[in-house]
């Protein structure tokens, strides 16, 4: 059930932090919004398999929670440029379809997309953002089709079709023959 208060949201050095566990929970459970949890360990602070609290929001989910008046979070800071306005579209495309989504960093790719909790689900998805015009080769091509296969992902290419004023998504699967 949503609670009507007002997130638990810490902005500091231009980012959005959580460093209360409730409000990381609410974050998910109500938002589908899944941050990055940057801060050591308490039980085991030089090992760096695990992070803990603060969890720290993506530039794009502040700006999803900000255009909702529920959450009591203002616009912190503007997109610098078109590109970083596209990458915001796209999030909000994506997070309307129903996914949780992550950084895709680790893929090679911009986001990781989640079918459900990511506790409980694997991604499914790897999406890249293309420019709409962007000429892609046969290696490129073989390279990004096969990365996504090797982790059993799917790679999707995004762009933003300024003519139908729509995202365009390409799905990318390899497959052997033979």
């Amino acid at each position: 059930m949503e609670s009507t208060e007002p997130l638990n949201l810490v902005y500091k050095d231009g980012h959005v932090m959580v460093y209360d566990a409730a409000t990381v929970l609410r974050l998910r459970r109500d938002y589908r919004i899944v941050g990055a949890l940057e801060g050591s360990h308490p039980t085991n602070p030089q090992q760096n398999n695990y992070y803990g609290l603060p969890l720290i929001l993506l530039p794009e989910e502040v700006a999803l929670l900000s255009s909702d008046p529920t959450t009591g979070l203002d616009q912190v800071q503007q997109p610098n440029s078109a590109h970083e306005q596209v990458r915001i579209d796209l999030f909000k495309d994506l997070h309307k379809r129903g996914f949780y989504i992550t950084r895709g960093i680790k893929f090679g790719a911009d986001y990781m997309l989640y079918p459900g909790e990511p506790m409980r689900y694997h991604s499914h998805y790897i999406v890249n953002l293309m420019e709409h015009d962007q000429k892609i080769t046969p290696r490129q091509l073989i390279a990004l089709s096969r990365l996504g296969t090797s982790v059993k992902k799917t790679r999707i290419l995004a762009s933003w079709d300024p003519q139908a004023e729509k995202f365009v998504y390409v799905s990318i699967d390899w497959s052997e023959i033979g």
